[in-house]
């Protein structure tokens, strides 16, 4: 199996505390859920391998690429799905999802028609942000890095605040295109993980990490 995700040494320490250290992991693809209790650096983790912030040690290659020698190239195989909505208030759904996909530099997106079905955002498509629920708001979040061709999507606690619907829907996703992409994202759901078949990768507060 090919990997698409790889990390190695990483390390991450905040006011003396070690959340993680001499991380080491590579992911073909597939659905892996991250878990572990809170605080244990999961969200940190994922902004790491995001390219949202640098590791204090390690490195990590997406696609083949390393992300510090490259990261053009490597942060083109990745769409990141934050937990809290990063879109500006006065923006509308489609205004959003425009920009997101000219950012990546894709001109259009195939899928945008049955993800708004599946996750319920027909109705939504041109309301503003700032007039949208929480879960709305986090519905679009999880259409844009779906929608995108990146074959790695990390996504921090994706199940919640949606309705039954679009989990199941997300978690059908999931499962259809485990075969060419890698859904890493971080959980405490463990019906999300059973029913998504996800394998487990725990990190605990010592920064011991056990795939199972």
């Amino acid at each position: 199996m090919t990997n698409l995700f790889e990390a190695d040494g990483l390390e991450m320490r905040f006011s003396g505390q070690t959340l993680f250290s001499g991380l080491s992991f590579a992911f073909g693809p597939g659905v892996v859920a991250l878990m572990g209790q809170n605080g244990a650096g999961k969200s940190t983790l994922l902004s790491l391998l995001a390219g949202v912030q640098p590791p204090q040690a390690g490195r990590i290659r997406i696609g083949g690429a390393d992300l510090m020698d490259a990261p053009r190239r490597a942060r083109a195989h990745v769409a990141w799905v934050p937990d809290e909505s990063v879109a500006y208030d006065f923006m509308s759904g489609d205004e959003f999802l425009r920009m997101v996909l000219a950012l990546r530099g894709q001109a259009d997106a195939p899928a945008l028609p049955g993800l708004f079905q599946g996750l319920g955002l027909e109705q939504h498509v041109h309301k503003r942000f700032e007039a949208m629920s929480l879960g709305t708001r986090k519905k679009f979040m999880l259409a844009a890095g779906l929608a995108s061709e990146a074959n790695v999507v990390l996504m921090d606690e994706p199940t919640n605040g949606i309705d039954a619907a679009a989990k199941g829907y997300l978690l059908e996703v999931f499962r259809r295109e485990s075969n060419r992409r890698l859904f890493l994202f971080s959980t405490h759901d463990g019906e999300a993980v059973a029913r998504s078949g996800a394998q487990v990768f725990s990190l605990d507060r010592a920064g011991e990490v056990q795939p199972a």
